[in-house]
């Protein structure tokens, strides 16, 4: 455990003997600017290390739903991601980690710079294992430079279909977002948020591509405080979200088929966040498409399985 911000997602355990708190690991062992590396200890905050690297104007440009309290190592064993999935998750960012067996060994994997051959990418099986395989000690990253520029449009729509229509004109077209929301639901008006960031000239230049729509374009500060307002908004949703994959084109069909009570959808990627009252559908989006229970209360992750991994999934995952 370390910020506990992910303490609903996963299959309930049996039992618990101890509870390993990795918030005292917090250092930040090795900041390299120069070779856009950072080595960082599981217990590190996403905030603390956005902090550090400021001054360089670098960035490890993750943005997980829980936000800049999550630790570093709590994001990699969950795998945590939130709207900025077109410049790729945490798995595509580390290139070595330190772990802890469950015999005490220590080992590792991958290395310390980015030009790294060393071995089986063990790091990415960490990744998302939700501490079942090893306890993350350090991670090793590769960094990118902040964003010349970053830009938000939020568009609100009558009803589901005209924000469906834009997104159809969004995927069609040459913009390349680093951000693209679907939103909706009870008391939730339909809109899209799309969030472009490159050079000035660039993100001026993807903003008068857009479809046609009523555009509102916010920046600086206001963009982040809108961007924080969405991940309350995440953060509201439930009492059960399910993480339901699809085909981008697919967006609107999983949303009209299932009927959630509100909805985050990652657009450009075909990943719908479903929120719901219980749980008791789950079963029948996992006939036609994969689905994660990504939270929901004690009882009802002891009833339906958090994962629904099934055939040759299944038996890959048991061998």
């Amino acid at each position: 455990m370390g910020s506990a911000t992910q303490m609903e997602f996963g299959n309930p355990l049996r039992s618990v003997d101890c509870v390993v708190d990795l918030s005292g690991l917090s250092r930040i062992t090795t900041y390299n600017p120069a070779e856009l590396t950072i080595h960082v200890e599981a217990g590190a905050t996403l905030g603390q290390i956005q902090s550090a690297l400021a001054p360089n104007k670098q960035a490890l440009p993750l943005d997980p739903w829980n936000g800049p309290s999550a630790t570093i190592g709590g994001i990699a064993a969950a795998n945590a991601q939130g709207p900025m999935r077109a410049i790729g998750g945490i798995r595509d960012w580390i290139i070595g980690m330190t772990v802890i067996h469950v015999d005490g060994r220590v080992s590792k994997t991958g290395g310390r710079v980015v030009k790294n051959v060393t071995g089986y990418d063990l790091a990415k099986l960490y990744t998302g294992s939700l501490g079942s395989l090893t306890v993350i000690a350090e991670i090793s990253f590769k960094l990118k430079a902040q964003f010349p520029k970053t830009a938000t449009a939020i568009a609100e729509f009558q009803n589901l279909q005209g924000a469906l229509a834009v997104l159809g004109g969004i995927r069609k077209s040459p913009l390349q977002p680093i951000a693209c929301e679907l939103v909706g639901g009870a008391g939730v008006a339909n809109a899209v948020w799309i969030r472009f960031g490159e050079h000035p000239a660039a993100v001026a230049w993807q903003i008068a591509q857009l479809p046609a729509a009523d555009w509102k374009i916010i920046e600086g500060d206001l963009e982040s405080a809108a961007w924080e307002r969405l991940r309350i908004q995440h953060a509201k949703l439930g009492p059960v979200v399910v993480r339901v994959v699809g085909l981008p084109s697919e967006t609107g069909t999983m949303i009209e088929q299932f009927h959630p009570v509100s909805w985050i959808a990652h657009a450009v990627s075909g990943i719908v966040l479903m929120a719901f009252d219980n749980a008791d559908g789950v079963g029948q989006i996992r006939e036609r498409y994969p689905a994660v229970i990504e939270r929901a209360p004690l009882e009802m992750r002891r009833r339906v399985p958090t994962f629904g991994v099934r055939g040759t999934e299944k038996r890959l995952i048991q061998k």
